[in-house]
């Protein structure tokens, strides 16, 4: 069973949702299929819990892809159920919660925003930093603020359901992690692109694999297997990073399941993702020598990022 939570409900969450929630639904069943597996998935049902129930009990195996305040719950379902693909439920909780993932990462050493708190924000030697507002509980860049100015503060509500943060600035990107019991293989750091609108910020897609300094590599996949092991993650996870201007990798947020990264994945790596989550599982991850990229795969590219990526990194069209 593959349960895509904007596929299975129809898509109640908006368009592009949907459409990403497609993309990933097609790359995990054409991936499990070409395994000789039967693949069953929800689409447009009215209780879609109910039918993550039903489907779960009828597979010998499911994984959930779905927003981080409905996970835990649907995770729970499904391990009661058969064989979970994905991260455990209760890493899934601690992940979703973004205030508790970036006290526990801050805690271990790794490099994270510093969480901001209402009385720091209102002080006057704090008016020309930057700060973001973001759900504590949510997915991508849903209703993610920048706060810069006075004059955007006085209005600002703070409540146990947001988490406002230090702005870093650099380079938005992230890694793709397949994880077993006692090993994290590292599969591509990914290019975010990220535009502003207003003060919002907005996800408009990615490119895989996305190149960066060695060092900067090594440190980032470094990173991203110590996370995984705190947080006891499993399966697929994908790691959100902004890469700062000084040179540190600062973890923005954990997503223990499949993201709309293994879309680019499945065509430029030359191991099937299906087959490695299903290897995480059952089998034996490759060694991370074994794992390959050949070529680039770009989604949801616009033609402004384009041109700005080709200007910025001197790419040919």
């Amino acid at each position: 069973m593959v349960a895509e939570y904007a596929v299975g409900t129809g898509g109640d969450k908006g368009v592009s949702l949907l459409r990403e929630g497609k993309a990933m639904l097609t790359t995990l069943r054409s991936g499990f299929e070409r395994l000789d597996h039967e693949v069953v998935y929800p689409v447009a049902v009215r209780d879609f819990e109910a039918a993550v129930d039903k489907l779960s009990k009828e597979s010998d195996a499911g994984i959930v892809i779905a927003p981080d305040e409905k996970l835990c719950e649907l995770t729970e379902v499904v391990e009661s159920n058969t064989v979970n693909l994905g991260c455990p439920s209760e890493c899934v909780k601690i992940c979703a919660d973004k205030i508790q993932t970036t006290k526990i990462l801050a805690e271990k050493g790794i490099p994270v925003p510093g969480i901001v708190s209402e009385e720091e924000m209102r002080r006057d030697d704090t008016r020309k930093r930057v700060f973001v507002k973001k759900p504590r509980y949510g997915c991508g860049s849903e209703n993610v603020f920048i706060l810069n100015g006075k004059e955007n503060r006085e209005d600002i509500s703070f409540d146990d359901n947001h988490i406002v943060t230090e702005f870093i600035q650099g380079e938005d990107i992230s890694s793709s992690v397949i994880a077993e019991d006692s090993f994290a293989l590292p599969l591509t750091i990914n290019k975010q692109f990220i535009r502003m609108e207003q003060e919002r910020l907005i996800y408009e897609g990615g490119l895989v694999p996305y190149l960066i300094e060695r060092d900067a590599e090594k440190k980032i996949m470094s990173i991203s297997k110590k996370v995984v092991a705190m947080l006891n993650c499993k399966g697929y996870v994908g790691i959100d990073f902004v890469l700062g201007d000084d040179g540190t990798a600062y973890v923005v947020d954990v997503n223990p399941r499949p993201t709309t990264s293994i879309v680019g994945i499945a065509r430029v790596l030359n191991y099937g993702v299906a087959d490695l989550i299903l290897r995480a599982k059952f089998g034996t991850l490759p060694r991370e020598e074994e794992i390959k990229t050949e070529g680039c795969f770009t989604l949801k590219l616009t033609k402004t990022f384009l041109e700005n990526l080709i200007k910025e990194k001197g790419l040919n069209e």
